[in-house]
């Protein structure tokens, strides 16, 4: 009754035009304008799968930042649908959905974990466990500017699995650029993930 309430007197807007929208927080116009990539699958290695689902430019880009550094927790939620209606259309079974943390400094800067805030709405959607076992035990710099070399260097042993999961896992994440990240969770799930590693993120910036 209270979310109605709040709706009727501050109707939710679209975080991209204004809009008036039915309590989404991007117009089914603004929607229609994001770029979905004909051939997700960018990787493939064994029982390991790196997928994108978007471009990261236009409409994708600026649901990331306004989601990471304008505080609009609500996109989540839309991104969860996406996420979740991903899976189900390329028919990916997994039994647990997790994230890519966020050191302890990282989370005190920003406040909150997009990726986590991302998993909890895809969890929720597909009706499957959100799964926490995995940690940032290395402080690393931002990713933005740095060599793939850089990169590769700046994450490598950054994460740790303290949960085994009898299943398959599905790991969220917002973009993926070159790879480094994913391919270092992924590294650290060998020997905890005893099903398929399937590693999403929501958007593929490429250069």
């Amino acid at each position: 009754m209270l979310k109605d309430l709040l709706d009727f007197v501050f109707p939710p807007r679209c975080v991209i035009c204004g809009k008036e929208t039915d309590g989404a927080s991007v117009c089914l116009q603004c929607k229609s304008k994001i770029k979905f990539i004909e051939y997700p699958l960018i990787l493939h290695r064994k029982n390991t799968y790196f997928y994108a689902i978007t471009r990261y430019e236009g409409i994708s880009e600026k649901l990331v930042k306004k989601l990471k550094f304008s505080n609009r927790k609500r996109i989540a939620e839309d991104l969860g649908k996406i996420f979740a209606d991903f899976v189900k259309e390329n028919d990916i079974r997994a039994d647990f959905v997790g994230f890519v943390p966020m050191s302890k400094k990282e989370l005190r800067s920003r406040g909150f974990n997009q990726s986590y805030l991302i998993a909890r709405a895809t969890s929720k959607r597909l009706n499957i466990p959100l799964f926490s076992g995995i940690s940032k035990v290395k402080e690393t710099k931002k990713q933005v500017g740095l060599s793939r070399a850089g990169r590769i260097k700046n994450v490598k042993n950054a994460f740790k699995f303290s949960q085994s999961i009898p299943g398959s896992l599905i790991v969220v994440d917002d973009v993926f650029t070159t790879g480094s990240t994913a391919k270092e969770v992924a590294r650290a799930s060998k020997g905890f993930v005893k099903g398929n590693f399937y590693f999403i993120a929501f958007s593929q910036k490429i250069g």
